[in-house]
């Protein structure tokens, strides 16, 4: 008992030593979203959610969201402190593969080497770093002990554990192909179960055209299952230093564990708009026994060789996810905690536009960040280019710049759509509220622009003339050889320029006599450039504009 004892210390100790960055990290956009909601729900609709039979159309998981109110209401945005819970939810799955595995005879030292496997994957570090990964530990927790149940006598209570497995994440929704595989009679009324959910389930996801929605093609496993089996082997080779095990392989328990393995990544392998290898978290549970049985076959030496080489690569896999989640972390951190200052200095209203945004960090959690930090539930952050000319603002309203360089947030106040400068430059924070369509994040001292876009100015009568400082670099004018633009003034041509060599020329264009008041520029590139492999389709580069 006690050499078990001091077995299980060491992993946790290891386990510390490897993750105590975690301490370091910060909340996600998902994070903000979650607390800024569950916080201020009431606790029946958690509980109505929990006990309905219906499919969720807004993909509301009862369990998670339970963890945000109780959580976000104690601790609020203190992140370390949620940490703690999510290494507890982690080790307590840990421990119940190695009570599984257990079960299914295979000895102590094997069981052990087995959840070790599990209990530092790189491939699922964020589970425990990141709160919004609960639905993952959740589900994961609810189907172990559905499995640990299902051996037994008490199976009828794992159909409530199944149940809050499914209400934690939708992929558990498989699981009763795991349990058909020990007692397929048993496993009938978990079948009945998925079948309700899977079925309300298929017309919602017809219904949509989004990341999240599941497309039945060919295609998507193209670009899922290369994914996810880099993943899981830690680097795109990784599956050499294991594939040699597969030799000694002469066991018929591997099947049970492969098919139910494929049978939890179903959902995964047809989401190709969502591709986390965190994901991979509730069906690596059940390939566990498979991996135990291959290293039950191999001659002792050789397979402590190759998971020795394995861990090694696992190791340095976490070191370099340690590193980029940090950095995403602490930008997200100085983002929130200047628009906290800020709002310390001067409430912030309920309403606000952004230009530009931390690393990974969309607008959703920008929203919840700001609903946070007002205590006001009905907080918006709207982009500006979509959203924000649809509001008629009457008084001055915020844009939160920020500038990823120097990870600094700058608030401005004006009316949205409001031209009240005559120039621009667009090295300067806040020098978005007077651009219009086609514009992308500003990237130092300028901008892209699509192959259209448009901006404001405030023209008086003194002014005579436009003037544009474009930003020509190299890789453009090799791309496409010569750009032109052409340049109009509220629908009426200025004039048409083309470049064929590097450099920051300043157009000049003259304007009609006499104009004044609020003064569109449309700006139409061509031909257009996409740079490998960026999605955007970049028209020219931005430095500044003025009237002259």
């Amino acid at each position: 008992m006690m050499r078990r004892i001091l077995i299980v210390l060491a992993l946790i100790a290891l386990f510390l030593i490897a993750n105590r960055a975690a301490f370091e990290g910060y909340f996600s956009d998902d994070d903000f979203d979650n607390l800024s909601w569950a916080t201020v729900a009431g606790i029946d609709s958690f509980t109505r959610e929990l006990i309905t039979p219906l499919f969720s159309n807004n993909n509301t998981r009862p369990t998670g969201g339970l963890f945000y109110r109780f959580t976000g209401l104690g601790f609020g945005l203190d992140f370390p402190r949620y940490i703690p819970l999510l290494f507890l939810l982690h080790w307590a799955n840990t421990g119940m593969i190695y009570l599984l595995l257990r079960r299914k005879q295979f000895s102590p030292p094997l069981s052990v080497a087995t959840a070790t496997f599990f209990l530092f994957h790189s491939a699922l570090l964020e589970a425990w770093w990141k709160p919004m990964y609960i639905f993952d530990l959740l589900a994961a927790t609810f189907c172990l002990l559905t499995w640990l149940l299902h051996g037994t006598r008490f199976w009828a209570a794992g159909l409530l554990t199944f149940w809050l497995a499914y209400k934690s994440k939708e992929i558990a929704l498989f699981l009763p192909v795991l349990l058909a595989f020990d007692n397929w009679r048993r496993a009938l009324p978990f079948f009945l179960i998925s079948l309700n959910f899977g079925l309300q389930s298929l017309p919602v996801n017809a219904g949509r055209n989004n990341n999240y929605t599941l497309r039945f093609h060919p295609s998507s496993l193209l670009i899922t299952i290369p994914f996810y089996a880099k993943h899981f082997f830690v680097y795109k080779w990784g599956a050499l230093t294991l594939a040699p095990l597969l030799y000694f392989a002469r066991d018929r328990r591997l099947l049970a564990p492969l098919a139910s393995f494929c049978a939890l990544l179903i959902p995964l392998l047809f989401l190709p708009g969502r591709l986390f290898s965190v994901y991979l978290y509730v069906p690596l549970i059940a390939l566990l026994p498979a991996l135990a049985a291959v290293l039950a076959r191999t001659p002792f030496r050789l397979a402590l060789a190759l998971l020795t080489a394995f861990l090694v690569l696992d190791y340095a896999k976490l070191i370099e996810k340690r590193r980029t989640e940090l950095a995403l972390a602490h930008e997200a951190k100085a983002w929130v905690e200047q628009l906290r200052a800020a709002h310390q200095h001067t409430p912030l209203p309920s309403i606000a536009y952004y230009e530009n945004s931390p690393t990974s960090f969309l607008l959703h959690g920008m929203t919840g960040a700001l609903r946070l930090i007002t205590a006001n539930p009905a907080a918006r952050v709207l982009n500006p280019e979509i959203e924000a000319n649809r509001l008629l603002a009457t008084a001055p309203l915020p844009t939160l710049s920020w500038f990823r360089p120097t990870h600094t947030l700058t608030l401005n106040y004006h009316r949205h759509g409001e031209a009240v400068r005559g120039s621009l430059t667009l090295a300067e924070p806040s020098s978005a509220w007077q651009l219009g369509d086609g514009w992308y994040d500003r990237e130092g001292h300028f901008r892209w622009g699509a192959r259209r876009a448009t901006l404001l100015l405030a023209a008086s009568p003194q002014h005579s003339h436009l003037e544009l400082t474009l930003n020509n670099g190299p890789a453009l004018l090799e791309a496409i050889r010569a750009l032109d633009l052409t340049v109009k003034a509220n629908g009426l041509p200025l004039g048409q320029s083309r470049f064929t060599t590097p450099g920051t020329p300043t157009l000049s264009f003259p304007l009609a006599p006499r104009t004044e008041g609020r003064l569109e520029i449309e700006l139409l590139a061509s031909p257009g450039f996409r740079p490998p492999g960026d999605d955007r389709e970049l028209g020219f580069a931005l430095l500044s504009t003025r009237l002259r």
